[in-house]
């Protein structure tokens, strides 16, 4: 069965709730994408930043542990300066927006018209916090939305639907095994100056425990 709009063309009676579905999956895997964008680009180098700053001087294996690796090249984000709330704000909308008009798992028909490497390009501005030239690219983008409609018929309404869909359960996935690991697990933890003092006294007192005894001092001996 079909209906008909007022032009007269026939419309499967499906298709309004398909494509509001298309439409809230698409919505919701650029929301995903964004968050981690955000997470690798700032979040997450300025947590482990954070943490260098907080235990870099306290941890032996600094020079190993791959933690630790990642935090001391992050360490001079913390000498960084930054941009002002307003000002990230900015920088973050016409990132989303970028994101929304030109990411390829988002809008691939977009993506494959995108000629001039608008995406690359609005990546390494966000990657830099380079508010102005994602500005600049933003009207750039928009002609490009034209690429972006969702399919009319409903089977590829349909196949585009579940393409979107399966898109955002693999990024929640991603997002969910993120927030398991290094730094992205002590994003909380980091602004808590209690367990930050807590945590260097059991390091120290970690240190105390291992370190080789001092000369002329006789060794301990264990009793039976």
């Amino acid at each position: 069965m079909t209906t008909s709009n007022t032009a007269g063309t026939l419309i499967h009676p499906a298709h309004g709730t398909l494509y509001r579905a298309a439409r809230d999956e698409r919505r919701r895997l650029a929301r995903a994408l964004s968050i981690e964008a955000d997470w690798r680009f700032h979040d997450g180098p300025e947590w482990a930043a954070r943490y260098w700053a907080a235990f870099g001087d306290l941890r032996r294996d600094r020079a190993s542990a791959p933690e630790m690796r990642m935090a001391a090249a992050q360490a001079e984000r913390e000498h960084w300066s930054t941009l002002t709330a307003t000002e990230a704000a900015v920088a973050r909308d016409s990132f989303r927006a970028l994101l929304a008009l030109l990411h390829p798992r988002v809008v691939p028909q977009a993506a494959a018209a995108d000629g001039d490497g608008l995406w690359p390009r609005a990546m390494a501005a966000y990657r830099h916090g380079d508010r102005e030239t994602l500005a600049r690219l933003l009207p750039e983008a928009r002609p490009l939305a034209r690429h972006a409609r969702l399919p009319q018929a409903v089977v590829a309404l349909r196949r585009e639907h579940d393409r979107l869909c399966a898109a955002r359960e693999h990024a929640d996935r991603r997002l969910a095994e993120l927030s398991q690991q290094f730094p992205f697990c002590l994003r909380d933890r980091l602004a808590d100056a209690d367990w930050i003092r807590r945590q260097r006294l059991a390091l120290r007192q970690a240190l105390a425990l291992t370190a080789a005894p001092q000369s002329g001092v006789a060794p301990r001996k264990r009793v039976s």
